[in-house]
């Protein structure tokens, strides 16, 4: 029976620039990194380069329980010799998050609520289903949340928003789906996740998540369900009868 919707953020629920995010995030982040450690510019580029691509690639061993914000301040620690969790350097990334990077959404990052987003998200919680927002959880609390506010998010009821903070894993890994569906209580047959990213947003391997793709170019059948989100919104009953309709077999 379905119970809840996820969905992804970033060119799903908000349209963004995302590169361009990254770049601007990762640029000021390194800045920073710099005037703390006393290191060049460019040896801290590549140090936080390399520890935040260690993070999205899930480059650990299988019994790794630290939260990904653990593992990326112990990267870039071990590389520059940063304590990332001391209080001090810990708020000067915090004020930066919360209080400068709001103001960075340009022409460029051209950040704004995807078209059909707030109709689809209405579409749902209408039926009566829950909703998470399972975005990538490779950025901390604060800066997910600057996000959600470019896209119009803050006031979505989401049971539950990953970050790097209460999450072990990046996407695709199954594990972190199915561990930010036990924190609430579903098993995967209960969810539809609604993403864009053919490479992420479908766990992969296959842990019994039926995926709704709004992500334009095809995917062959690895869908449930594919389309925009104005056409999600517009055609939920359709998309719920694809989601029971579906054969429980892996669609990777």
């Amino acid at each position: 029976m379905l119970k809840a919707v996820a969905f992804d953020m970033d060119d799903t629920l908000l349209s963004i620039n995302l590169s361009a995010f990254i770049a601007v995030f990762a640029k000021d982040t390194t800045m920073l990194l710099a005037d703390i450690s006393g290191k060049g510019v460019v040896a801290c580029a590549a140090a936080y380069s390399t520890a935040l691509l260690n993070l999205n690639n899930n480059a650990r061993e299988d019994d790794d329980r630290r939260s990904n914000q653990t593992f990326l301040d112990d990267e870039v620690e071990s590389r520059l010799g940063v304590p990332m969790t001391d209080p001090v350097i810990a708020d000067v990334f915090t004020y930066y998050e919360r209080e400068v990077l709001p103001q960075k959404n340009d022409g460029i990052i051209a950040a704004r609520p995807r078209v059909g987003a707030h109709e689809a998200l209405e579409a749902v919680l209408e039926r009566g289903l829950r909703v998470m927002l399972l975005t990538n959880p490779s950025f901390s609390r604060a800066c997910i949340e600057c996000r959600m506010g470019w896209g119009g998010l803050d006031d979505v009821p989401f049971e539950l928003v990953t970050h790097a903070g209460n999450s072990t894993r990046c996407k695709p890994s199954p594990t972190y789906y199915l561990e930010s569906l036990e924190k609430i209580g579903l098993m995967p047959e209960e969810v539809l996740m609604v993403g864009n990213d053919a490479k992420r947003d479908f766990p992969d391997p296959y842990c019994g998540i039926q995926t709704a793709y709004v992500g334009g170019r095809r995917v062959g059948d690895r869908a449930t369900w594919s389309g925009t989100m104005e056409e999600f919104a517009r055609n939920f009953d359709e998309v719920e009868e694809r989601f029971y309709e579906r054969d429980a077999t892996p669609n990777a």
